[in-house]
């Protein structure tokens, strides 16, 4: 392969683990050689690249690497990272390599030892990759600019499916959009599409009698098909309890401002799934989420031959920007 071709299409997982199996004994030559090989990367596959490395130290690795300045300064660099919402790749991936490594370093650094862990042994693991968007969005239909992964490491070699998604609720289930006497209970509301106080979705976590729609929270989650399906098709729900974020004051946003008790651990109980939603493609999209993760109903097919039948899989949730 030439040089040509390794700044293309580089083979980040080859790079890591050569950087692990120096740091323990020569740690200043595997920070020479580390710089030098990603120096040549575009930014998204240096960051993947770092996560990798991070993800492929041993302890004798990492104590070596603190006994150098860059050593140290690379652990510093790679620590402050796992607490920053890391940036969306660009899409589509120039291969599937390139895709897969990127996702598979994302899952390394930010699922759980046991997601890590399932990722290497070759099971299925999803991946939700989240852009930040207004409930309020599409008359509060939801938009479809997240994306689902389904990765699976069988044989080290990595395969990747790369799909369009929505991880927010639409504001079409919101409380706040509800028409009485000819208007919202929330002016803001006003351009929602609403489906009707019989379909509101929601718990009032800040006792002000209005039920604040939730999202699922970052993190990482276990599923299993869910039997019956719903809505028509084959679906997925959380083994455990689920984590969500509150809108409490209705801006259609979660963020820090949302008052009180905003990080609700009990009101959702296991009902946040992942399921089809409307097509992308139709003449109104609609994501037919209030709360749950979809999947275009043009694309639903697609994702459920890469988890193939009867799966338990690891889902990972990021925050990205």
């Amino acid at each position: 392969m030439s040089n040509e071709q390794t700044l293309i299409d580089p083979d980040l997982e080859q790079l890591a683990t050569a950087f692990a199996a120096q740091a323990a004994g020569d740690p200043v030559g595997a920070v020479q050689q580390w710089t030098r090989a990603i120096g040549r990367l575009d930014a998204p596959m240096t960051e993947a690249a770092h996560r990798l490395a991070d993800a492929s130290l041993d302890w004798p690795a990492r104590s070596a690497l603190n006994t150098v300045a860059d050593g140290a300064a690379l652990l510093r660099r790679w620590a402050d990272d796992r607490g920053q919402r890391p940036a969306l790749p660009r899409m589509p991936f120039l291969s599937q390599r390139a895709a897969y490594q990127y996702c598979a370093s994302l899952v390394y650094q930010r699922g759980s030892r046991a997601t890590a862990n399932a990722l290497r042994q070759g099971r299925v693991v999803v991946l939700g990759l989240r852009r930040e968007t207004s409930t309020l969005a599409n008359k509060g239909r939801g938009v479809y600019d997240d994306h689902i992964v389904v990765l699976n490491g069988w044989r080290s070699r990595g395969s990747v499916c790369v799909l369009p998604g929505n991880t927010e609720p639409s504001a079409q289930y919101a409380h706040r959009a509800v028409v009485t006497a000819g208007k919202p209970l929330d002016e803001r509301y006003k351009d929602v599409a609403s489906r009707g106080a019989s379909h509101v979705a929601g718990v009032d976590v800040n006792a002000d009698k209005i039920r604040d729609a939730g999202r699922l929270r970052a993190g990482t989650y276990f599923f299993r098909e869910k039997p019956g399906g719903y809505l028509g098709a084959r679906a997925f729900r959380s083994a455990e309890d689920q984590t969500v974020e509150r809108d409490t004051n209705g801006d259609g946003r979660f963020a820090l401002d949302d008052a009180g008790t905003r990080i609700d651990t009990k009101g959702v109980g296991r009902t946040m799934y992942i399921h089809w939603g409307g097509a992308d493609n139709a003449p109104v999209v609609n994501t037919w989420s209030a709360g749950c993760q979809t999947i275009p109903k043009n694309h639903y097919g697609s994702f459920l031959s890469s988890v193939g039948q009867n799966p338990s899989f690891f889902y990972v949730l990021i925050d990205g920007q």
